[in-house]
């Protein structure tokens, strides 16, 4: 009595996504595939902007909040936080993305020309290495914490599972020293089949992974390993290349021009594809928007305000204004669309500044040379002239403070350089090698895995 239609297949594929087969099946599909991974990076949990966010507020400069959980407050964070659950599940699932695309793309490597196979394997490992750079130093104690890098890091993940349920992928924490060795391995692979990326600063050279970002992160790794000699090479490496170069204006880089040639790589964000009003830098940062992180009198008193224009207004284009009572970062807009910059050509003149008056015994006068190409294009007009080692390197460390602040390297450059963090806000002192410099592994993923040992402390 009732007329029914007859389905073929009642179980087709569903027509807003295809197979892995055949998401590897054209060289148009890779392409595809492969912007994927970019996708994967803009993480809403992770590098939305959202790690760099917390590495900051673990810092000095900007002030924790509690929308963030307790992950900006040190002694009251717990392993059951979910801000820091939700942050390392990001970074996990974004490697999980590279690793995906590594295991289809590699038997279908012959659709595409050797240099564009050799671009992705480049890109998939840049990746991966980013988000386990930031992994390794936030959920782990500094490369220096131990004499060999022995102690606890994190994961190393490599491949991706058929079966994630399998027992097979309880595996426990490498150590710092193995998670950092693979990291170098990776990034030197990277560094040799990525492109140089184009003169002119445009997408591909901003956004996606070329030389350039492979060797800054490097230059950064090695900087961090206490390496000097290494992360001087990486840092030349980058200046030779002519491709990078300072912008006039120290607002340049933020404020609506994210593509220029001081950037060496950002997640790029557009009006569509972007981490939403919640988890955007624009939005936490800006008093306009959110709101919810101002910047702490401390950092403003890095600067001279009469001078240095990354806090006096010129023409509008300050980096820092006072709102409400507090002070807020303006390097990004009250909106959605912020680029989330990752490098960019100061760090590079300022790790050089710095691997040079390392390996020095004497005040070197090239890396003061250097210091003073930050401070000039800031609106200094006295250079400095620092009386011994220590007194530059004291000021090169204050330069990267002012330069890179808000950026996602707060609390990370107090951890590599052996600094306690000041008692600040509702903080109080965080003494170097201290349990609660790191953050827990979230009890959510040690329940589920065995092998996944805790933090001290924790």
């Amino acid at each position: 009595m009732a007329v029914s239609c007859k389905k073929s297949d009642l179980f087709q594929p569903p027509l807003n996504s295809i197979s892995q087969t055949d998401a590897f099946s054209t060289a148009d599909r890779i392409e595809k595939s492969s912007v994927g991974m970019y996708d994967a990076l803009q993480n809403a949990n992770f590098f939305s902007g959202r790690i760099l966010i917390y590495a900051d507020m673990r810092g000095l400069d900007a002030i924790p909040n509690s929308y963030f959980g307790n992950l900006g407050f040190y002694n009251t964070t717990n392993s059951s936080d979910g801000t820091v659950a939700l942050a390392w599940q990001g970074g996990y699932r974004t490697i999980y993305q590279a690793n995906l695309f590594l295991k289809g793309f590699t038997p279908n490597a012959a659709l595409v020309s050797t240099t564009k196979a050799n671009q992705y394997i480049g890109e998939a490992k840049f990746i991966r290495s980013l988000c386990y750079f930031y992994l390794v130093n936030m959920w782990a104690q500094p490369y220096s914490f131990t004499a060999d890098a022995s102690h606890p890091g994190v994961p190393l993940v490599l491949t991706a599972a058929d079966d994630p349920f399998d027992v097979s992928n309880q595996i426990p924490r490498s150590t710092v020293k193995q998670v950092y060795d693979q990291l170098e391995t990776d990034l030197l692979d990277a560094e040799a089949k990525l492109p140089l990326g184009p003169a002119t600063a445009d997408l591909n050279k901003v956004g996606r992974a070329t030389k350039g970002a492979a060797r800054a992160l490097l230059m950064r790794l090695y900087l961090y390993k206490g390496d000097n000699a290494k992360a001087l090479q990486y840092a030349d490496a980058i200046i030779s290349s002519t491709l990078y170069a300072n912008n006039t204006n120290p607002i340049t880089a933020f404020r609506g021009t994210y593509i220029s040639n001081e950037s060496i790589f950002s997640v790029a964000m557009n009006g569509s594809d972007n981490p939403n009003t919640n988890n955007a830098l624009g939005q936490h940062y800006s008093p306009r928007a959110r709101g919810d992180i101002s910047i702490s009198l401390d950092y403003i008193n890095q600067m001279d305000t009469t001078v240095d224009l990354r806090y006096k207004s010129n023409g509008g284009d300050s980096l820092v204004e006072r709102f409400g009572g507090a002070f807020w970062t303006r390097k990004y807009a009250a909106g959605v669309t912020d680029f989330v910059p990752v490098f960019r050509f100061p760090e590079v003149i300022l790790t050089k500044a710095e691997a040079l008056a390392k390996i020095a015994t004497v005040v070197d006068p090239t890396a003061v040379t250097l210091l003073n190409t930050i401070r000039t294009r800031a609106g200094y007009t006295v250079p400095l002239a620092p009386a011994s080692k220590q007194a530059l390197l004291d000021a090169i460390a204050k330069e990267r403070r002012i330069e890179l602040g808000f950026e996602g390297q707060g609390s990370l450059e107090f951890q590599r350089n052996k600094l306690d963090i000041p008692a600040h806000s509702t903080v109080v002192i965080q003494s170097w090698g201290s349990d609660y410099r790191v953050l827990p592994i979230p009890k959510y993923d040690t329940d589920k895995n065995p092998q996944l040992g805790q933090n001290h402390g924790y």
